[in-house]
């Protein structure tokens, strides 16, 4: 019985592979979601660094007067 679990989840992961390596269309969709986190993650990390400089410039010119 576990035998034929680990075969049928193999054959799946198989055919969903040569699926992903034959139809570029296929990748970009399965791929979506990955890509919608990272430029989600690029947002807030650019939005950080933004409110980071604008601190440390304020901070510099508190500290030169």
């Amino acid at each position: 019985m576990i035998n034929a679990i680990v075969i049928a989840i193999s054959a799946v992961m198989f055919a969903l592979l040569v699926v992903w390596w034959r139809w570029p269309a296929f990748r970009v969709w399965i791929e979506a979601p990955k890509y919608s986190m990272l430029r989600q993650e690029r947002h807030f990390d650019d939005r950080n660094a933004a409110h980071a400089a604008k601190g440390s410039i304020g901070f510099m010119a508190h500290k030169d007067s």
